[in-house]
Order: C-alpha cells, then structure tokens, then sequence
C-alpha cells in the first residue's frame, strides 16, 4: 500500500514540480523582454519637431542663380524626431528621398538610424546628407 501511495504522489509532484518550472521561464522571459523594452525607452532624449518652410519664389530665385538658404546641405536628426517641410513654392522640391509637391507639406518621423545622401532642388550645389543618429 505504501508503494503504491508513494508512486502516485510522485506523479503528482512531477507535473507540479514542471509546473513550477514552466512558470519560472515565463515570468523570467516578461521580465527579460519587459527590462529590454523599458531601457529603449527611458533615459532617451523627447523627439524633437523640425519645421523647413519653402517660401513663394525659391524656384525662381534659384532659377536666377541666386543661393537661397533654407536649409544646411547636412541636417542631423535623432530617432523619433519629426520633419515637418512645407512647400509654400508654385513648384514642387526635392529633399533627399522626400519630394513635396507645390503648395503641400511633408509630415515623416524617423525611426531608423540612416545616413543618405541625394539630390536636393534647394541647393545649387544638388546634393544633401541626411543624417539620422541613435540618440
């Protein structure tokens, strides 16, 4: 009788003793992926809001050979960080990848770090850098 008492208990506590174990990973995971999840977010710096307004007449001055400055031919920006351009011209712009049309806007929000390099119709050189850092 007591054989048989010790082999059932045994099961039992077998399946409660993996139980136990299965529990222990779960909660050891949500608190590995939660601690990782936090640390991205705190301690980083509020994204900021970036406004490039492109007034009437760029094109035209630009078209007369006229430097016009608008913006650096480098810009820096931070993860999370927002460019708003707005295109006040009578012809559409191009900003590295980002082309806006005449008389409308551009709202993006970086979430990559990158650097690219392109064409810009605000410069007379063509070229612009983009550069988008981790912090």
């Amino acid at each position: 009788v007591d054989a048989s008492w010790v082999r059932i208990s045994g099961g039992r506590s077998d399946r409660s003793w993996r139980a136990v174990l299965v529990l222990f990973a779960i909660v050891a995971t949500a608190m590995v992926v939660g601690s990782v999840t936090l640390s991205r977010v705190v301690g980083q710096p509020e994204p900021e809001q970036h406004v490039i307004t492109i007034p009437e007449g760029t094109a035209a001055s630009l078209s007369l050979g006229r430097d016009v400055d608008i913006i650096p031919a480098d810009l820096n920006f931070r993860l999370r960080d927002q460019l708003t351009v707005i295109n006040e011209d009578s012809t559409a712009h191009q900003i590295g990848p980002f082309v806006i049309p005449a008389g409308d806007r551009l709202d993006t929000r970086f979430s990559e770090a990158a650097t690219v390099e392109g064409f810009c119709s605000l410069h007379s050189s063509g070229r612009i850098t983009i550069n988008v850092g981790g912090t």
